[in-house]
């Protein structure tokens, strides 16, 4: 963030010019006007828009003690010289067959990993590569990640073995040695944040300025909707039917359309956001707030959802998944701790059947309970 400390160099110069031993919103906004005049209305200039950003970036760890971060999504991959031309010619055999751009993604990622492994236990080559080293970089991962990422690399490392065995690259075929895996969504179980949990996220977020209308906006999608990342960040205004007050659109991952209801309060706060929405020629409904005015990408809504669930002060368990698909899961948790049948909750959620959607009967505590058999009393002999 080289401009960011550049603007936050000049206000600790301007706090210690008039004796400011602390930092206070009341003294960034003079700052401000000192800067630029009266304050500014957004849409602004390029230069004010980054100083409003690296001054709106202190307040907000004044406040809450965390500052909002973007991670960069990873669009290249390094590969060891000695297995680079390999790797790439593979992954180019895989985006032919129609693979999609998340599925390429994760093929490309695992492969670093595995030939980054390769490389420093001294392999110099796939030619020199054995099964031992297969293993033992699976037992590696078994003790590391979760159950899903391993099943994901072995699957991943069975068709790429298997191709340098069709060709030539390998003597003798190492897929046929890894383990037979299988991960359900039975075997697993969601992450889910109770109904007031899902209120204090919402409710911290500053609706006062831009980017927390946007916000507001985009996670009120994922929490009264169930909407995916995806489908999210890839909204279009023909999929707002205001008169008929609802939403239709293409599902992004399953390719079916979907209708949903434009429930008021997100219809509210969606009218709110477009009234200070940049001007873009994108058809898309969430953009970038600073130039370029792009189309907000899903890792992006994972770091907006993050800051917020950290910033609300709820408790997040080690390994419980606190992105936008975790709001997606919470919506079926509210929903089934309200007694709505399960077909419902199947076609809210857009799932293909009600079998998808029973993973969640395991986060129904409430019905849960009343499953529960009574405990003899110990000495009463068993019938």
């Amino acid at each position: 963030m080289p401009i960011d400390n550049k603007v936050w160099r000049f206000f600790a110069n301007y706090a210690s010019k008039r004796k400011a031993t602390h930092f206070s919103s009341e003294l960034a906004v003079r700052f401000l006007k000192d800067k630029f005049g009266e304050m500014f209305e957004y849409p602004c200039t390029y230069t004010q828009e980054e100083y409003l950003r690296a001054i709106n970036r202190l307040d907000e760890y004044h406040k809450y003690g965390v500052i909002s971060s973007k991670r960069p999504l990873r669009k290249k991959f390094v590969y060891p010289a000695i297995f680079d031309p390999t790797v790439r010619a593979y992954l180019l055999v895989r985006e032919n067959e129609g693979l999609s751009s998340s599925r390429m993604h994760s093929i490309a990622l695992y492969l670093e990993s595995f030939t980054v492994y390769l490389c420093d236990i001294g392999v110099k080559g796939f030619q020199n590569l054995r099964a031992e080293h297969v293993r033992r970089y699976i037992d590696e991962h078994v003790t590391q990640f979760t159950v899903s990422t391993v099943c994901a690399t072995i699957c991943c490392l069975r068709g790429f073995l298997a191709y340098l065995h069709k060709t030539g690259g390998l003597e003798s075929d190492l897929s046929a040695l890894l383990p037979r895996t299988r991960h359900t969504m039975e075997e697993s179980i969601p992450s889910a944040f109770s109904r007031d949990e899902v209120k204090k996220i919402l409710g911290c977020i500053d609706r006062c300025n831009p980017k927390g209308k946007r916000d507001y906006a985009m996670l009120l999608l994922a929490a009264k909707l169930g909407m995916r990342a995806s489908d999210i960040c890839a909204l279009e205004f023909a999929s707002l039917k205001w008169e008929e007050n609802k939403l239709e659109f293409v599902q992004r991952k399953t390719g079916k359309p979907i209708s949903l209801p434009l429930l008021n309060e997100v219809g509210d706060a969606i009218i709110e956001y477009l009234t200070i929405r940049p001007q873009s020629d994108l058809n898309c409904v969430f953009v970038r707030l600073n130039p370029p005015y792009v189309q907000l990408h899903r890792h992006s809504l994972y770091e907006i959802t993050r800051t917020y669930m950290k910033r609300s002060g709820i408790c997040i368990t080690p390994g419980k998944k606190h992105g936008p698909h975790a709001l997606r899961h919470s919506l079926s948790s509210i929903l089934l701790e309200s007694r709505v049948p399960l077909p419902v909750i199947s076609g809210i959620l857009a799932h293909s059947s009600s079998d998808t959607t029973k993973v969640y009967l395991k986060i129904d505590h409430g019905q849960l309970r009343e499953c529960a058999l009574c405990v003899p009393p110990v000495g009463v002999e068993r019938m």
